[in-house]
């Protein structure tokens, strides 16, 4: 019995496949994007041949465009978008974003059939909530504590 590996039978699996693309795009895969990417695996049912196929990516970069082209029909608008989404939050892993890593995540973007606008609308939303993230750290950073001051009444 031969296991789906194409983009029909298993579009998620086309998704890691992408964002192991974005990974790879500044030219280093980092144990944290690694580790993102896994934890998505781990979201899914995949066999071991599934499996070997990440490991062959991870090892022999594909061409994104063709993967995105491929998968492109097996994905609703709202599922191309939060594939972007996800793109774009596993390039912001370490707070900032390589333009290596925007520009593949626009070029998949398109080949999904998406309009730069939607694209960037999604990557404008991930940057505010990164921005939003660290302000709270820098909230939390200033707190002065109180020394036992005595409240008046």
């Amino acid at each position: 019995m031969k296991e789906g590996t194409d983009a029909a039978s298993h579009p998620k699996l086309y998704e890691i496949r992408l964002l192991i693309c974005v990974a790879q795009a500044d030219g280093y895969l980092d144990d944290e994007e690694m580790e993102r990417i896994f934890r998505q695996v781990n979201l899914d049912i995949f066999t071991v041949r599934e499996r070997q196929v990440f490991h062959d990516d991870l090892e022999n970069p594909k061409n994104p465009e063709d993967l995105a082209r491929e998968v492109s029909p097996y994905l609703s608008e709202p599922e191309k978008m939060m594939l972007v989404r996800k793109m774009f939050k596993l390039a912001t892993l370490d707070k900032e974003i390589a333009q290596e890593e925007v520009t593949m995540v626009y070029l998949i973007g398109r080949a999904l059939g998406l309009i730069d606008s939607k694209i960037k609308e999604i990557e404008t939303w991930v940057m505010e909530g990164i921005n939003w993230l660290a302000r709270w750290e820098t909230i939390v950073r200033t707190v002065q504590p109180l020394k036992n001051k005595k409240v008046s009444s």
